[in-house]
Parts: C-alpha cells; structure tokens; sequence
C-alpha cells in the first residue's frame, strides 16, 4: 500500500490488516480500537507526531501476533464468536475480580499517601460492573443474533437492547474506553510510586495488562466482527 493510501486508511483497518501494527500504536498511544475510524494521518497529527514516520514504523513488520490477520477477517464468524469469548472475555471474567481484590488491599493500606487510588477504585468498579453487563449482552443476544443471521435462521428476542444492537455495543465499547483513559490518566500513565507494595504494582501492572487487552478485545468486535455482521444483518 503506497504511503497517501496508508495516511488515509483508518487506523482500525491498518490493525486488521495486519495485527502486529497493534504494538505500533500502543507504543505511540495511538487508540486503534474505540477511536480506529480515524485515518492514520488524524490519528498521528492528534499526538503532534509526523505522519511520515508514523507510515514508516507501520509499514515494518514489529513481530508476529497471536493470530495472523487473514484468520480473522477470513474465517467463519462462530470462530471468531469462539476466540472473543475464550480470549478476551474470560480474560476478563478472571481478571476483573483479582483487580477488585488488589483495589480494596492498596485503597485500605495505602489510600493516605496514594490518594487517587480511591477514585480510581470508583472508576474502575464501575467499569467491571458494566463489562459483566455488557459480556452477558453479548453472550446471550448479539452473537447469537448474529451466528443464526449467519445461518439464515432466527435470532434470539432482542427487546433488552436498542433497534441496533450493533451500534449500541459500540457505544458502550467507547463509555469502556473513556474509563480506561480516566484509569490511565489517574495512575499516571500506569507508573507505581516508589515506594509502592507488590500488591500496589501487581494492581498498576494489572491494569495496564486489562487496557492491552481490551483494546485488542474491542478492536475485533468493532472492526472486524461487527462490519461483517452488518453485511449479513443488513
């Protein structure tokens, strides 16, 4: 692809092409997930960075990712159904509660001296309430809805949800986003005070694995998984 065809590809479209971009852009915080509908020359001037390096760092292969692009984009939609659940959303299911433990530890021995910790524990408690909403949802309705429009049979009742479940799914991966923001912004970009506990940075490390994550988790549904459902719902 010829750079004025890179500049003007949206980023989440980059990283569906080619996944290893992902390290790119997490590198640069660059959002290629709930932000991914910006072109990559947007994308790159919004952090003051030269779109011309920005093109020359995404056009180098950085290493291989889990799963090559073409598995994903190619691939029947109930496998991609399969590995979203088994990767990232039991991810979650084990990850959220452990993150809950560690916030009450550092909060009670270390909410004097850390005083963001409390509202961070506000911000993130509301954030693992609404991802368990949001994975049932999921679970139960949308891709159901979608594996049976697949088979051309009928989905499940999807009353509990807006008239387009899709886009309101999306919408509720960028509220998900805007947390993990306030999370970032509050622990100062992930980084321990000095004299923090191991529990204090296995909660900082934690987190910050729980923002990796997610930004790969929702740049598939939103970029790969929900524009092929469209096709076939629509």
């Amino acid at each position: 692809m010829s750079v004025p065809n890179l500049l003007d590809t949206s980023v989440g479209d980059l990283v569906a092409e080619r996944p290893d971009r992902a390290r790119v852009f997490d590198a640069l915080k660059i959002d290629y997930c709930c932000g991914g509908g910006r072109s990559l020359r947007e994308a790159a001037e919004a952090k003051d960075l030269d779109p011309d390096a920005v093109v020359a760092m995404v056009s180098t292969p950085s290493g291989p990712d889990e799963t090559p692009a073409e598995t994903w984009t190619d691939r029947p939609l109930d496998q991609l159904i399969e590995h979203i659940i088994g990767s990232h959303h039991n991810f979650l299911r084990s990850e959220l509660p452990r993150l809950s433990r560690h916030f009450e530890r550092v909060e009670w021995a270390h909410g004097e001296e850390a005083t963001w910790v409390s509202e961070a524990r506000g911000v993130f408690t509301e954030l693992r309430d609404e991802l368990v909403d949001h994975m049932r949802k999921e679970e139960e309705i949308v891709f159901p809805l979608i594996q049976a429009a697949a088979k051309g049979s009928n989905g499940p009742d999807t009353s509990e949800l807006d008239t387009d479940p899709l886009h309101q799914m999306i919408e509720e991966h960028d509220e998900a986003g805007d947390a993990l923001q306030k999370l970032r912004r509050l622990s100062n970009d992930y980084t321990p005070p000095e004299w923090a506990c191991p529990t204090f940075r296995a909660l900082i490390n934690g987190l910050r694995d729980l923002e990796s994550d997610m930004h790969r988790h929702v740049h598939k549904e939103n970029h790969i998984l929900f524009p092929r459902a469209r096709a076939i719902l629509n």
